[in-house]
């Protein structure tokens, strides 16, 4: 354990000298974006305008995939090259170690550190520009998306679908997407650790050709399933469409639909540890 520790802070030190100036730029976006835009508009109108929560929740996200994109190879990418490579394979520390190492850097404390600087400074700014209005960690997390969507769809001919509205709203849940930033995470890493060169290019090319791939494999067999199904609802359902008869013609997408969560999670959990076990299995095998 003393072992694994030590190696752990060597990692973490490897961190910050490759990537801690990369994440500080970035997480520092909600102070320089607002800094620049009140400048801006004290020049143009003479009445300093800080950025909307909207505006500056869509700055976030484009900048949170920068870093999914980018820290994984910039962390772990040099193990492709033969020296740096052969150097880090030598180390003194078993390769379930390394692995362990790894996973924790680029799947918990690069979002993490990323996440709680911009959110802080975010927090920062809205306190001292009160133009800024709410923060961003209170949007995110104390926001009921749920209440406010089920609102939305309060018409009587929506309510009766409720098994099912309650189900998708549920979506919008902050916590749900962790699990997707990490495999996210984990797709770029393993991408880092498989190609030489253009990691990131390459990694997000193959996930555009497997989603095009399993678009065009599942698109007809879908198709096929339901189309007959469908035609036959719509037959019937001219004159009045329920849930009972929706539940009846598409068991399947009917459970689903009332446990989003449910399968999300399972699915997501399942994609995930593939993913590891995909690392584990290029960690355990290198050689150069």
């Amino acid at each position: 354990m003393n072992r694994f520790w030590s190696f752990l802070k060597s990692d973490f030190n490897a961190f910050i000298s490759r990537y801690g100036i990369t994440l500080l730029v970035l997480s520092t976006m909600a102070v320089t974006t607002d800094v620049f835009n009140g400048l801006f508009s004290s020049i143009l109108t003479g009445h300093w305008i800080g950025i909307t929560v909207p505006f500056r929740l869509l700055l976030f996200m484009i900048f949170s995939v920068v870093v999914v994109m980018t820290a994984p190879a910039k962390l772990y990418g040099h193990l492709t090259d033969r020296k740096e490579g052969s150097a880090y394979l030598m180390l003194p520390v078993s390769k379930l170690e390394k692995y362990i190492s790894m996973i924790l850097i680029t799947g918990i404390l690069v979002p993490l550190a990323f996440g709680l600087i911009y959110l802080g400074l975010d927090i920062m700014v809205c306190k001292f520009d009160k133009s800024c209005g709410q923060s961003m960690f209170s949007m995110i997390f104390f926001t009921d998306f749920k209440s406010l969507i089920a609102s939305s769809l309060a018409a009587p001919e929506i309510q009766e679908w409720g098994m099912y509205t309650n189900g998708i709203t549920s979506v919008f849940t902050p916590f749900l997407f962790f699990d997707d930033i990490f495999q996210t995470l984990m797709l770029f890493l393993l991408g880092a650790l498989i190609f030489k060169s253009s990691k990131t290019g390459k990694t997000l090319g193959c996930l555009i050709l497997l989603t095009l791939s399993l678009q065009l494999i599942l698109s007809p067999i879908v198709t096929v399933t339901f189309m007959s199904k469908y035609e036959a609802l719509k037959a019937i359902s001219e004159t009045a469409f329920s849930p009972e008869l929706f539940s009846e013609t598409f068991p399947f997408i009917s459970w689903v639909a009332r446990h989003v969560i449910l399968v999300d999670t399972i699915s997501d959990g399942l994609v995930n540890c593939g993913i590891l076990f995909l690392i584990w299995l290029r960690v355990s095998k290198m050689k150069h």
